[in-house]
C-alpha cells in the first residue's frame, strides 16, 4: 500500500471516529435534556398537589369559620341563652333580686380659655 492509500484511509477512519464521538456526545447531551425536562415535569406536578392541598385546607378553614359564626351568633340570641340558663338550673332575674348601679355624675371642670393678650 502506497503512503497516500494509507493516509487516505487513516483519515476516513478518523473522520468516522470523530463523527462516532459527536454523535455520541449529542446523544449524551439529549438524554441529559430529557432527564432534566422529565426532573422539572416531577416538580411541577409535586407543586401542583402542593397547592391543590393548600386550597382544600383552605376550603375547609373557611367552611368551619362560617360555622363557628353561626354558633355565635346562635349563642348570642336571648332565647338560646334563656334557656341555656334554664337548663342550668338559673331562674330569670326578678326585681326584688336585681341591683342596678347608676355612676355619679362627673363634675365638670371650669377652665379659662386663654385670651389673645395672654402669653404663655
Amino acid at each position: 500500500m502506497s503512503v497516500r492509500t494509507r493516509l487516505t484511509s487513516w483519515a476516513e477512519t478518523g473522520a468516522r471516529h470523530g463523527l462516532s464521538i459527536t454523535i455520541g456526545l449529542l446523544v449524551m447531551v439529549w438524554i441529559a435534556m430529557a432527564m432534566t425536562i422529565i426532573n422539572n415535569q416531577y416538580t411541577v406536578r409535586e407543586l401542583v398537589n402542593s397547592i391543590e392541598q393548600e386550597q382544600e385546607q383552605s376550603r375547609r378553614l373557611q367552611d368551619e369559620w362560617r360555622e363557628l359564626n353561626i354558633e355565635l351568633a346562635k349563642a348570642t340570641l336571648p332565647g338560646y341563652i334563656a334557656e341555656n340558663a334554664r337548663a342550668m338550673g338559673l331562674e330569670p332575674a326578678r326585681n326584688e333580686n336585681t341591683v342596678i348601679l347608676q355612676p355619679k355624675p362627673v363634675p365638670r371642670f371650669v377652665t379659662r380659655s386663654r385670651h389673645s393678650g395672654e402669653r404663655s
